[in-house]
Formats: structure tokens, sequence, C-alpha cells
């Protein structure tokens, strides 16, 4: 058997296992509240640094879940919390469930197999819950390192986790990635369960994550690595390296640097004489159909730019393959008119655009390329467009968000 690959993309950690495709995550802004003052608010509820607090004195009183970094979260209502009367056991419930399922305390102390279903069939579309099994499976395809193309969080938190849920990669240096538009770009007509990032924290976030695998990063963004065992060399592209032009446009783009940059690659006798020549980025060269019989859709604000030049090079230097994710969608193909595969990977925890559940490509490199579709102990969620997909819906609920950002919940 030749040297394996699992190439897996879109994972969309976040702090708590929201994401954006999740219609459920559109909610209300969370704001920091730095201090509660005792004369106005007693805690009703505390543990592990949450606490619920409830304003003195009056009748239906309000209630707000504070984290222990000082942020609020709404008190779910007798609804979402299957009957449950007492505000205060609902926000409690609500502030255990968060806390089991946040990144950082994942990726301190992974859960068992067993105390993982539990968490899984409690919150099924919780994405860090569903990354966790997917992982499994990865390591049963018996995977020698694994190829991150680009939005491993959905809001830029969460690196820790993916760091933990492949640690046995990691710590042999077998974890490569590249990032995404959820990565590095931002995102602010949605709800959030924190405050906005910048682009200046989510830069420094993904290039202190890089730095940790061991990824040199050359100035425009991109990274290199021989692997011998495999016959190869992997080329990590940054789709994302140009600055956001607008909230809506979450086009890709490597520029000129990038690509003059692979055709120095090109000329090292390590590259040319490596077999399987990989380049890995975030955005797709060639735009794809959402499956059997359907179009390929307009893709306003989501393709890469310069995928004409980026294609000249990858012909140019002698790119064998090349694979990607942002689209959710499962495809291996050759393009018309070149000489590369093209492995496009759909949602390791969403799951593919066509209805598909989320799966991984097993790509085993030996005197020629073969991949398989591996498919993940998840099943799919119904996913949401992306932002710049919808502007019209976006600008509406940003409009609802910014008349309710800094409320806090009234409890049934």
């Amino acid at each position: 058997m030749g040297f394996v690959l699992a190439h897996v993309s879109d994972l969309h950690v976040s702090d708590f296992g929201d994401t954006f495709h999740d219609r459920l995550r559109v909610v209300k802004r969370s704001v920091n509240v730095v201090a509660v003052d005792p004369a106005m608010y007693d805690v009703a509820w505390e543990e592990a640094g949450w606490r619920v607090v409830r304003e003195r004195g009056k009748r239906g009183a309000k209630l707000g879940i504070i984290d222990p970094a000082g942020y609020l979260h709404p008190v779910p209502s007798v609804k979402e919390s299957n009957g449950m009367l007492d505000p205060v056991e609902r926000a409690a419930a609500k502030a255990c469930r968060l806390e089991a399922r946040r990144a950082s305390v994942l990726a301190e102390h992974l859960p068992s197999p067993g105390a993982l279903r539990h968490l899984f069939d409690a919150t099924p579309r919780n994405s860090n819950v569903r990354l966790l099994r997917a992982a499994a499976a990865i390591e049963e395809a018996g995977a020698d390192a694994v190829v991150i193309t680009g939005d491993l969080t959905d809001d830029g938190a969460g690196f820790e986790l993916v760091e933990a849920a492949f640690r046995r990669w990691k710590e042999r240096g077998m974890l490569f990635a590249v990032p995404g538009n959820h990565d590095l770009y931002l995102f602010p007509m949605r709800g959030s369960g924190r405050p906005r990032p910048t682009h200046a924290s989510k830069r420094a976030a993904w290039t202190a994550f890089a730095s940790r695998l061991g990824l040199e990063l050359h100035a425009s963004g991109a990274w290199w690595r021989a692997l011998p065992e495999g016959d190869a060399v992997l080329i990590g592209l940054d789709s994302c390296a140009r600055p956001q032009r607008r909230f809506f446009r979450h086009n890709g783009g490597l520029g000129t640097e990038q690509l003059e940059w692979l055709r120095e690659i090109g000329k090292r006798p390590e590259f040319k004489a490596a077999r399987h020549r990989i380049a890995l980025l975030h955005h797709h060269v060639v735009p794809l159909p959402h499956g059997v019989g359907k179009r390929t859709p307009s893709e306003i604000g989501m393709r890469l730019d310069d995928a004409r030049s980026a294609a000249e090079v990858f012909e140019e230097v002698g790119i064998t393959a090349v694979m990607h994710g942002h689209r959710h969608v499962s495809e291996q193909r050759q393009p018309a008119g070149s000489n590369f595969t093209i492995l496009a990977s759909p949602s390791l925890t969403l799951g593919c655009r066509s209805g598909d559940d989320p799966s991984f490509w097993r790509v085993e490199l030996g005197e020629r390329m073969h991949a398989s579709r591996v498919r993940a102990p998840v099943e799919a969620m119904e996913q949401d467009d992306d932002p710049s997909e919808s502007p019209l819906e976006a600008l509406m609920e940003g409009a609802l968000e910014r008349t309710s950002e800094v409320s806090i919940d009234v409890d049934d």
C-alpha cells in the first residue's frame, strides 16, 4: 500500500460549535457585560465560571447567562428547553451544554467514545462534536497524513480543537492546512455567539496555528513541504491573501506574488523529482455543480478571481493534483485542457450541497494517485446559503440584529 493522504475540508468549528450555515445560529449578538452590579443583580446560579444573573426586586425579572469570559448568552424559552418551566434551571442547563461543547474544553479533555455519543445524541447539529466523530473515521482509514483545505473554523475561533482532533498527525508533523474565507474574512451581517473579530485578529490566529503545525509561511502566505514517503510535494496556497474588498465578497485570489513564488518552487530539484505535485487551496479553480443533473451556480462573490492564471501556472510547473474545499461539494475531475486532477472536498461536518452525507477523500499515493470517497459517521445537515449569495436576506437580518443587539432576554 502506498502513502495515504486524507483530504478534508470545511470543518467549521467554533467557540461553542454553532455555525453560520445553521439557521439556528442567527441569534442576537453577544455583549461583553464586563461587570455585574451586585446592587442590581443577584447571581442565581454559578458553576465553572458560568453565572446566571437575575435583576433584583422586580416581577418577571430579566435573566442572563454570562460565560467565563464575561459575555452574555440568551436564556432559552420553555419550548426550546423541552417544557422545562423554571427559568433558572433552563439557563443553567444551557450553560452546562455550552461548556461541554466548548472548543477549548473539548480540546483539553477529548471525550471518550461513550461520552462523545452522548454529546452527539443530545446536540447532533454541533460542529465541534461532529468533527470529533468524523476524525475517528479518518484514523480508521489508515491515513498517514491529513490535509485540510480551508474553513477550519466558522469565524476564526476554535483552532485548538482542530489540533486536538488531529493530534496524532500533528505530533508526527503530518498535519497540513491552508486558510479559507471563514478563517480570514469577516461576516458582519449574521448573528454570532461572540463579538465580531477583525481581519487582523483572524490573520493572527491563523498564523499562530500554522506556526504550531510547523508550516513555514512565505511572505505571500504560501508554504511547501516535500514528502519523500509519498514521493510527493505539497504546495499550500492562501487563496484569501488579498484583502477582502466588500463584506459580501468572499471571492478568493492567489495574486501575482504567490504565483511567482510557485514558479520558483517549481524549479527546485525536490519538486521536479516528485511523482505527485499537489497544490492545496481553499477556493475552486473550476466551478462545480451541486450534484448530478444540477446546473453550476453563478457563484457571485464566491469564485477564485484569478483561476485562469492559477491554472496556467499549475500547468507550467507541472502540478499533478489540485485539492480544494469552499463549495461543500464532493467532486473528482480532470478539467478539459489541463493535466491535473481536481479533488473537491465537501464539509467534513456539514456534508455536501448535493444532500450527501459528510465525507473526505482517501488518497493513496503510489505509482499512480488513487482517490476514494469515505463517509463520515454523521448525517448531512441542511445548509444555509452563503452570506454573499443572499445579500438582501443578510441585510435584513443585520438590521434586525442591530435593533436588539444589547438586550438581555426576558424569561417566559
